[in-house]
């Protein structure tokens, strides 16, 4: 599989504050029951129209002791629980275009020729998992992947960061959540899948509060397997929303249709 492809298909899978009533004058995070946790942080998720904005996305991969990085400058833009569409450069040229939707996901590669066009059957088996547009849309926000009110948790304090664990965890996977104490946004939320040991660590920095909505300026993501490792660190430059976007994507022709 080509960089280009690998890099799309893994980006899909894988500070601003209001109230500081949980955090003592010594900075010492105060604890609080889960319930109240899920329920501010579900308080603060982006209602936002749309989406805007300008990316600087690092990735670097070591597979088997060989090593790649590479720099992409990305336009991503969003209407909120219908499309995702990101278009992103490599140095001066057109490296990919990509279009999500609640039941569709594609992509094409001019650098290539290539697209891709499919749902998300392929994301399910490369996870093992079930996965929802939701699921990428909360990944891009640093809201978590997960639908807090659909199980119970246990609330714990880790560092000066609220921690929430599952009560009872997934047959194919383990996950937490770290929150922060003064925004109530996501810090951190990691997997691991328990047959391949692979683990996926996603970290929030540096929200920004735009018209009320707080956004995550840089998320890094992690992941690991054994030895081999991929890291994309993401950087948003620029940012609007509820503004009017387009998202035009037609894939041109002479393109070869790819399975991945």
């Amino acid at each position: 599989m080509r960089i280009i492809t690998f890099l799309i298909v893994f980006t899909l899978v894988f500070t601003s504050c209001k109230s500081n009533k949980n955090i003592t004058d010594k900075g010492v995070v105060k604890g609080i029951s889960a319930n109240k946790i899920i329920k501010r942080h579900n308080a603060v998720s982006f209602d936002a129209e749309t989406l805007d904005a300008k990316l600087r996305v690092s990735y670097s991969n070591a597979k088997k002791g060989k090593r790649t990085r590479y720099t992409f400058t990305v336009r991503l833009r969003m209407q909120k629980d219908s499309v995702i569409w990101m278009k992103g450069t490599y140095k001066i040229l057109s490296a990919f275009r990509i279009k999500i939707t609640p039941t569709k996901f594609s992509f094409y590669s001019p650098l290539e020729k290539q697209y891709f066009e499919g749902d998300y059957s392929l994301l399910e088996k490369i996870l093992g998992t079930k996965v929802t547009f939701t699921q990428l849309q909360n990944l891009l926000l640093g809201e978590s992947i997960l639908n807090l009110k659909d199980q119970k948790y246990l609330a714990e304090v880790e560092g000066r960061s609220h921690k929430l664990t599952p009560k009872k965890q997934k047959q194919l996977y383990s996950i937490f959540f770290l929150i922060n104490p003064k925004n109530f946004k996501l810090q951190k939320q990691m997997l691991e899948v328990d047959e391949t040991k692979q683990r996926l660590r996603i970290n929030y920095d540096n929200y920004v509060s735009l018209e009320n909505q707080l956004i995550p300026r840089k998320i890094v993501l992690n992941s690991y397997r054994g030895e081999d490792y991929t890291f994309i660190d993401i950087s948003f430059r620029s940012l609007t929303i509820n503004k009017e976007i387009s998202t035009p994507y037609n894939i041109p022709e002479g393109y070869k249709r790819i399975k991945l």
